[in-house]
């Protein structure tokens, strides 16, 4: 689920959940866990969360586990993944998620919990929770308007559901660097090793200091972010967005 390696200082957290890596309670439970053990690690500087899945960093939340609930229910998966982005920013050491393939809706929603994000040259990122019937809510819009210029392509990405290609997801400023498809996952564990080089405790102080500039009510986004995301699981536009996905059609939203 979760495979744990250290190359220096640098504590490598791979997510290992064939075949795509979904996002189920346990492999989100584990990560917050894991990047929180980390953090407290004094022989780890710096924490990089990539896959062991050539294909996918992540493409989401698991459909088969969020449809097995009632629908009252859903809304957990919220808290689930809000829990381990928040345990993956919450980090006072330099994080970086190594996205080699695709990072979707709640896959792309855990690397912007991290302080840097690198994506492989073939990659694509997506907050597309809308053609779901869902949303990503305040905190994390916050999040992504904060990183980029660009407030068009933000309403491309989470009105329209677009994704975006690497050189898109550059430009916009949503991920920091581009990394070579061949041997991604080395050059990930070399930028990492710059970061574990860095002055922690100053690292940690101007870390902080963003994520006010971000979020400067960041407590409230995330409760008002739960009970939106809560409030469309339990009605049918996200029953019919959840199901059409998983039977791979278009959502009917007559």
């Amino acid at each position: 689920m979760i495979k744990i390696e250290d190359h220096g200082r640098v504590r490598l957290l791979l997510l290992d959940s064939p075949p795509a890596n979904t996002l189920t309670f346990a492999l989100l439970e584990a990560l917050g866990r894991e990047a929180a053990a980390a953090d407290r690690d004094e022989s780890v500087r710096a924490i990089l969360v990539a896959s062991a899945l050539p294909k996918y960093f992540s493409p989401g939340l698991d459909l088969d586990e969020i449809l097995s609930l009632p629908p009252a229910e859903r809304g957990q998966m919220f808290s689930k993944i809000a829990s381990a982005h928040r345990a993956l920013a919450a980090c006072s050491k330099p994080t970086a998620a190594a996205m080699g393939g695709a990072a979707l809706l709640g896959g792309f929603v855990l690397a912007l919990g991290c302080d840097w994000r690198w994506l492989a040259e073939s990659g694509k990122v997506s907050l597309s929770e809308i053609r779901l019937g869902l949303t990503p809510g305040p905190a994390l819009l916050g999040l992504a308007c904060a990183m980029t210029g660009k407030p068009g392509l933000i309403k491309e990405l989470v009105l329209q559901g677009k994704t975006l290609k690497a050189h898109e997801a550059l430009d916009a400023g949503l991920v920091d660097a581009l990394l070579p498809e061949e041997g991604f996952l080395e050059a990930a564990l070399r930028e990492a090793q710059k970061l574990a080089k860095l002055p922690p405790k100053a690292y940690a102080s101007v870390k902080r200091s963003l994520r006010k500039v971000a979020l400067p009510q960041e407590e409230e986004a995330w409760r008002e972010a739960q009970a939106e995301f809560a409030g469309l699981f339990e009605g049918p536009e996200a029953a019919e967005g959840l199901l059409a996905m998983k039977e791979k059609r278009r959502p009917k939203w007559d």
